[in-house]
């Protein structure tokens, strides 16, 4: 069984936001809640789907990483879901979050001009 967590669009912005445990969406995926038994993801999509404060409420896979500083650390993983979470692909300057695995600029850059040149 993997891990879930609920994902949304906030209605009076789109920012992309997670159900927290206090029942509240956050923008900070750390701060997620995390379901794993059967009975516990039924009722997080229920509650998410209920939210009158966004739009296009749905379920993620996610991993949970333990830091040795004891911090919690979620990821999703759909590469889809960690542009979402963490910011565009295209450079960490842009990023939401610094994401050491999420993109390495010494292999993923290639240079793009806006002229074809």
């Amino acid at each position: 069984m993997t891990l879930q967590i609920a994902t949304a669009n906030r209605l009076t912005d789109g920012i992309v936001v997670y159900l927290g445990y206090d029942g509240e969406w956050t923008r900070h995926i750390d701060e997620a809640r995390v379901a794993e038994r059967e009975d516990d993801i039924a009722d997080l999509l229920i509650e998410a789907k209920a939210a009158a404060a966004v739009v296009g409420a749905y379920l993620i896979d996610a991993e949970i990483h333990l830091s040795e500083e004891s911090s919690r650390t979620i990821r999703p993983q759909s590469y889809r879901e960690r542009i979402r979470a963490f910011g565009p692909s295209i450079h960490p300057a842009f990023a939401k979050k610094m994401v050491p695995e999420h993109f390495d600029p010494r292999t993923d850059v290639s240079a793009v001009f806006m002229n074809g040149i």
